[in-house]
């Protein structure tokens, strides 16, 4: 379980950590994620992108602590989710900036990526609870590859799932 433990942090830690670097990289990626906000009255955006970034920052640093990087973590996972949603219900089409640019809007594909972080966390979660202690380096040597590859996996779920997906017009 120890191995299954980091193999989640790691995992999370990157998808934060990237997010998180796309949307404070400069001025104008901030200012372009908080354009996304549409589900939001315009004076509130700027301030919450902010915050979901410094959020997801956090996520990423705390990560060695798996209590708090797991929490946190599930915390964000859960508003972000709750947010597509309601932007789904709405018939908001705001692009999806979890990653930088992006011209997919929010949609179902966003809470089935969501669902399968949420699940990360779960899984790490119980391997914090039947942790053992640290894990051996060879053990290591597996769980955070493993944990790189599916935060890669992750990241650019939206373009995976676009290539599985029928557009309109297609042959």
């Amino acid at each position: 379980m120890d191995l299954l433990l980091v193999a989640c942090q790691v995992l999370l830690g990157a998808v934060f950590a990237v997010s998180a670097f796309t949307k404070l990289r400069s001025g104008a990626a901030v200012r372009s994620f908080a354009a996304s906000l549409t589900m939001l009255p315009e004076a509130f955006r700027l301030p919450a992108a902010g915050a979901v970034a410094a959020g997801e920052a956090v996520a990423a640093v705390l990560m060695p602590i798996p209590q708090a990087g797991l929490a946190l973590s599930a915390i964000l996972l859960a508003g972000f989710t709750l947010v597509i949603i309601m932007s789904i219900r709405k018939g908001v089409r705001a692009p999806c900036r979890c990653f930088g640019l992006s011209a997919t809007p929010l949609g179902r594909v966003h809470l089935v990526r969501n669902a399968l972080l949420l699940l990360v966390v779960a899984l790490g979660g119980t391997g914090l609870i039947y942790s053992g202690g640290p894990p051996a380096a060879a053990g290591l040597a597996v769980a955070v590859p493993a944990g790189l590859a599916g935060a890669i996996v992750l990241i650019a779920f939206d373009d995976i799932a676009g290539l599985f997906m029928e557009t309109s017009g297609s042959v």
